[in-house]
């Protein structure tokens, strides 16, 4: 069990800093309608922090909700590369390939209660539907293309 309070933990940690790198990507952005998109799948990323925080707290644990080191330099990392939409969505494409790999991972721990799976599974499926956006988009080219006017 031990185990998987600590996986919860570090899941907690990842979506904490998915948090801080979309605000990062947010900032970027060009078009309006990517920037929305992203502060969509930043609110989910805020949505896993709580149900995974519920989660231990059921379990009788205390979540630690921060981001940490990796977090500090991931959201830097974001903020630099950040130059514009085409950069923040690539800057996103990768942190998306981690968290995917995080989920999938924690999805094939065995000592998870089942409502920790449901929610690791439930998260995971969000991830996967976040990368999928990010690689349809770029492949596009959305940064080449005009923005709609408003109007």
């Amino acid at each position: 069990m031990k185990s998987s309070i600590g996986a919860l933990q570090d899941l907690i940690h990842l979506d904490m800093d998915a948090i801080q790198a979309y605000g990062q990507a947010i900032k970027a952005c060009e078009h309006e309608n990517v920037a929305q998109k992203l502060g969509e799948f930043r609110s989910d990323h805020e949505r896993h922090v709580r149900d995974l925080s519920e989660e231990l707290r059921k379990l009788g644990e205390n979540p630690d909700v921060r981001t940490d080191v990796k977090g500090f330099f991931i959201e830097k990392f974001t903020a630099i590369t950040s130059r514009g939409t085409r950069s923040a969505l690539t800057a996103m494409q990768g942190n998306e390939k981690l968290t995917n790999a995080k989920y999938a991972a924690a999805e094939e721990l065995q000592d998870l209660p089942g409502s920790a799976k449901q929610i690791i599974h439930r998260n995971h499926q969000d991830e996967a539907r976040h990368l999928e956006w990010i690689r349809n988009v770029t492949d596009q080219r959305i940064w080449q293309q005009p923005q709609p006017s408003a109007g």
